[in-house]
């Protein structure tokens, strides 16, 4: 006991629960002394007996505040909640009384602390995955109610994976360091999969057991569901599936369908559910009126107007009579929505009032329209951006602060933001300004890598000695430009030297200009010659709408060719075809681009149409002069899982001089860039050529590639490693 203590003691531990009233004054002190005392207020809290947790923490949910009347209530209200804290298991409180009112003394003692969390049991679930839903981390305080928590939530965990009979219970255990450490252990018992054997349909007489079926996420089980996971029962999925259903129904006409609390039972060696789900259908009604009410004309600052009932109704795909489908009237809402929103009422809203005609089995439908007020843009913030600067995200943006909100254009934004390829993830949000008639605009994205570095070396019979590198950047420093530098240098009697430059600024001095810059050196192999070139190749451009572009350019090169063909033995114009020379053509081309992704697109279409002009006046040799058009088009579309379908036609015409096309410049398809399953470069026309000098000898086919061509390509691309970006083409 302290010196001249006057205590009421109150003891709350984990094991006893006791309140114990010592007298509040020593022997033969007054009844006024006592009053005084009751009635003195407080002057301290202090704790004792603390190691790791803090003062503040213990006493973070104290009522009982400095000043207050000390009486047993209040005391017993401050060992409540220091004790539900959770933090100890004894808890009591001395008292003092001292000149400036009474001290109170809550002495403690501290839970264990948890020094590891352990996991028993487990097999089929993933470590990684368990510990990614529990919050039980070392180093903190014992909590049994969080444990109770954890336990569930690892129990959810495997009942997701199918392990409807799942058990969880954890332990505590005393660690070898002392009592005040624990090990916390989790032990898991998975049980058997539960599989769905059935699924029973009563009271469907409109729509079949296979259409119902097919439009849930639930499945029965099959023969090769031990090895597939189809038909292992998710709880919170079979939830889901009703809300699937009836959305069905809804859309099929049938507004007032009932679908009941599905039964479920379990077979005697609980490995089967059987799952029953009745339906009362009730009748099919069709789209009666449809009308509009409320904010529906809308008229600018020059009193014209914008929006009328007769502009809305050409957004309708619903039309009376038909039966009622409530997605596509969600659909039709979302588009006379977006109409407004265009107009700057962000907080535009449409109603539908539906209204059942039993009688005739009609559902009428009026559209109310609440415009809202006029919403301008605020401040657009740009976040999560580590490498890219914010520049090249702004100038992608089609609003700007203080316009008028505008849905599409940010829908827009994003989009664009989105094709550049160097982002994960884009998501563009907004939220209340400063002012009720402001939003700002958040651009959050999630950066990946961009660029790519090879370095190799090897040996080769023909080549001996090869070393490559490849530098690769499509975001270069953050500026949103591209640049690529490639070598390859190899020795021997077929040595070779490769080397390409390639820059792209897309905001040429931050207009709307962009600019190219090509330099190479390269050996392209064909199948029955070798071109050899080096130039270069500027290249400029400029956009007629956010996606279609206008290009130009300029290539200067030096071109070989080289072949085992003589010419006494190829023919003149074979002779003639196989010349090199220098190559100067200027070129434009006309470009619509709309994927969604330049690198991987999944939506979207690439339309370029393009004309090539290389001749003597603008310093081309004689027989390297020609006239090339070429239109190319891709469609790309997603199916399924992930599943992308490519559609891709090309179209090319060239004619030349008097020398006829070089054979540099003719067309040969072939490869996985052009026609896959064949050699690259190998299709096209051919010639027959002497293979010696001998007039009587044999002849062999020489590959000429032809002045015209017509690729069509139809391609499945699928994922196969989808983190690494590795994909698979059926063609």
């Amino acid at each position: 006991m302290r010196p001249n203590l006057h205590c009421l003691g109150i003891r709350l531990s984990t094991a006893l629960l006791c309140f114990v009233l010592f007298p509040l004054f020593g022997p033969g002190t007054s009844h006024a002394a006592k009053a005084e005392l009751s009635e003195s207020v407080l002057a301290k809290i202090s704790v004792e007996g603390l190691k790791r947790v803090q003062e503040d923490a213990a006493l973070r949910g104290v009522r009982l505040k400095l000043g207050d009347v000390v009486s047993r209530e209040s005391t017993r209200m401050l060992l409540g909640d220091v004790w539900d804290t959770g933090f100890f298991k004894d808890v009591r409180i001395e008292q003092e009384l001292k000149d400036d009112g009474v001290h109170l003394y809550v002495v403690v003692k501290e839970k264990p602390s948890v020094k590891t969390v352990k996991y028993e049991g487990y097999k089929e679930l993933s470590k990684e995955d368990i510990k990614g839903v529990v919050d039980v981390k070392p180093f903190t305080i014992l909590n049994a109610k969080l444990l109770k928590q954890n336990a569930t939530k690892i129990r959810n965990l495997a009942v997701e994976k199918g392990y409807f009979l799942a058990d969880v219970d954890f332990k505590v255990e005393t660690n070898k360091e002392g009592d005040d450490w624990v090990d916390v252990v989790f032990v898991i018992h998975e049980n058997d999969k539960v599989m769905v054997r059935q699924i029973t349909f009563i009271g469907n007489e409109n729509l079949s057991d296979d259409e119902l079926k097919n439009s849930i996420q639930t499945r029965e089980g099959g023969v090769l569901s031990w090895f597939t996971q189809a038909g292992t029962y998710n709880e919170e999925f079979f939830q889901a599936d009703i809300y699937r259903l009836q959305a069905l129904y809804y859309d099929q006409g049938f507004v007032t369908v009932n679908i009941a609390q599905p039964r479920a039972s379990i077979s005697s060696d609980r490995r089967h559910i059987y799952l029953t789900i009745e339906i009362t259908e009730g009748e099919r009604y069709r789209i009666g009126d449809i009308g509009f009410s409320g904010d529906v004309e809308l008229r600018d600052d020059a009193s014209e107007m914008i929006v009328d009932e007769k502009r809305l109704r050409k957004k309708l795909s619903v039309e009376a009579e038909e039966y009622f489908n409530r997605t596509k009237l969600f659909g039709d809402i979302q588009k006379i929505t977006s109409v407004y929103q265009d107009q700057g009422y962000a907080y535009a809203n449409v109603t539908p009032n539906s209204r059942i005609d039993k009688e005739n089995n009609r559902v009428h439908l009026d559209l109310n329209i609440d415009r809202g007020n006029l919403v301008y843009f605020g401040r657009i913030e740009v976040l999560g951006n580590t490498r890219t600067r914010d520049k090249v995200i702004r100038r992608e943006m089609r609003v700007v602060e203080g316009d008028k909100y505008n849905a599409s254009k940010l829908n827009a934004s994003r989009a664009r933001i989105f094709q550049l390829g160097y982002f994960e993830n884009v998501n563009v949000t907004t939220e209340r300004g400063n002012a009720e008639d402001v939003v700002d605009v958040k651009v959050e994205v999630s950066e990946k890598s961009t660029g790519t570095f090879q370095i190799g070396a090897g040996f080769s019979s023909v080549e001996n000695f090869i070393a490559t590198a490849q530098i690769s950047q499509n975001n270069f420093l953050g500026r949103g430009q591209l640049l690529s530098v490639s070598a390859q240098l190899s020795f021997g009697e077929f040595g070779r030297q490769l080397a390409y430059l390639q820059f792209q600024e897309p905001y040429f001095y931050d207009t709307l200009w962009s600019f190219g810059f090509n330099a190479y050196i390269t050996q392209r192999y064909y199948r029955d010659f070798q071109r050899n070139a080096k130039g270069f190749s500027p290249s400029f451009g400029y956009p007629i709408t956010p996606d279609l572009r206008l290009n130009g350019g300029y290539t200067l090169e030096e071109i070989q060719i080289s072949t085992d063909l003589q010419a006494n033995n190829s023919g003149p114009a074979l002779y003639n075809l196989n010349r090199g020379g220098l190559n100067s053509a200027v070129n434009m081309n006309l470009s619509y681009d709309t994927r969604d992704n330049r690198l991987f697109p999944t939506k979207g279409q690439y339309h370029v149409l393009s004309a090539e002009v290389s001749d003597a006046a603008i310093m081309a040799d004689a027989e390297m002069a020609y006239r090339r058009f070429r239109l190319s088009m891709r469609y790309y579309h997603p199916i399924v899982w992930d599943f992308v379908l490519k559609l891709n036609s090309s179209f090319g015409l060239i004619y030349g001089g008097d020398y006829g096309v070089p054979i540099s410049e003719r067309f040969f398809p072939g490869g996985i860039f052009s026609v896959r399953g064949f050699e690259p470069r190998g299709l096209g026309p051919t010639m027959p050529v002497l293979n010696k000098n001998d007039p009587y000898g044999p002849t062999s086919d020489f590959t000429v590639g032809g002045n015209k061509e017509a690729i069509f390509n139809l391609e499945i691309e699928f994922p196969i490693l989808a983190a690494a970006g590795i994909k698979g083409v059926l063609f």
